[in-house]
């Protein structure tokens, strides 16, 4: 049986004589079938090469996203240390939050009890805590929020606790430099009787006008005279403290005025059982007299005129 060809036919542009070529068809299907290989084969290398090049692009980035995700973690673990260390001395895990602290020229009375340091659960604190309860959470994810939620609650409770400071009377009520103590807290020889007599603040001595400021933020709950101490204002600054000003020769705030510390709220006189011009200026904690002088943390002992006791303005 004859075999079927096909003749190929080339004619060059210019006039040289064309060529011509046989070829079988069982060859040219061969050729065909060879080349469907080939380019199949090179569809396939293009696709495996495109997915292995997506894969190791994934795997380097997961790689990365690994490393970083270690190192957040590491990050996270230090911020935690950081802020059990800011909760120890802040003492909000304690046993006891209320352990005196030490600060202060001569603060030896001034305890961190003073602070009213309250263990509280914020909203941010029980929103975290149903964190626990969420399994979709990774828990890198997990540990972040509840840092962040911690984290939250100690600005909230510093916060809190800066507004409750603003209310401690801790500066000196007299802020010039011409001004000392001359009599302290305690007992002492009283001026007019000479009998021994417990005297419940101190005195301080400053020029007639002197403005007196208050040492802490409160409200004013008396403008009036008082007997001995003359023309007297006290500030309530919280519900542990409040502050007597005597011996005032004017006011500058009414009652039930809102108060800042630095406020200028009077004037030193003389008014009342005095000997001189002087502020008479007492600290009351839970009603009872005690010692300003702990308080007075931007003086020292070189404010005292005298040694304490030895010399009286009233």
């Amino acid at each position: 049986m004859r075999r079927k060809v096909y003749t190929i036919i080339v004619s060059p542009s210019n006039l040289k004589p064309a060529k011509q070529f046989t070829i079988h068809r069982s060859t040219l299907w061969f050729i065909i079938f060879i080349f469907l290989i080939l380019l199949t084969y090179g569809i396939l290398g293009s696709i495996k090469y495109y997915n292995d090049n997506k894969i190791l692009s994934e795997y380097l980035q997961v790689k990365k996203e690994k490393g970083e995700l270690e190192q957040a973690n590491k990050i996270i673990a230090q911020l935690r240390k950081k802020e059990e260390l800011i909760r120890k001395f802040l003492g909000l895990d304690a046993d006891d939050a209320n352990e005196p602290g030490q600060g202060g020229p001569g603060s030896t009375s001034f305890m961190f009890e003073d602070f009213h340091l309250n263990k509280r659960v914020s909203p941010v604190v029980e929103r975290s805590l149903n964190l626990e309860k969420e399994t979709f959470l990774s828990p890198s994810y997990k540990e972040a929020i509840l840092l962040d939620c911690d984290l939250q609650e100690l600005i909230d409770f510093l916060k809190n606790q800066r507004d409750e400071f603003a209310t401690l009377p801790t500066i000196a009520p007299i802020s010039v430099l011409e001004s000392w103590i001359t009599s302290g807290f305690g007992m002492r020889k009283s001026p007019f009787t000479g009998l021994r007599e417990f005297h419940s603040g101190l005195d301080i001595f400053a020029m007639r006008g002197t403005p007196v400021i208050a040492p802490g933020n409160g409200s004013v709950c008396f403008v009036g005279s008082n007997g001995g101490l003359g023309k007297m204002i006290i500030i309530r600054h919280n519900n542990q403290y409040q502050t007597v000003y005597g011996h005032l020769s004017g006011y500058n705030v009414k009652l039930n005025q809102v108060v800042k510390r630095g406020d200028c709220i009077g004037l030193v006189g003389r008014t009342g059982n005095s000997t001189g011009y002087h502020l008479h200026y007492e600290i009351q904690k839970k009603g009872k007299a005690v010692d300003p002088f702990a308080y007075l943390l931007n003086w020292d002992d070189r404010h005292f005129l005298v040694s304490k006791n030895n010399f009286f303005m009233e």
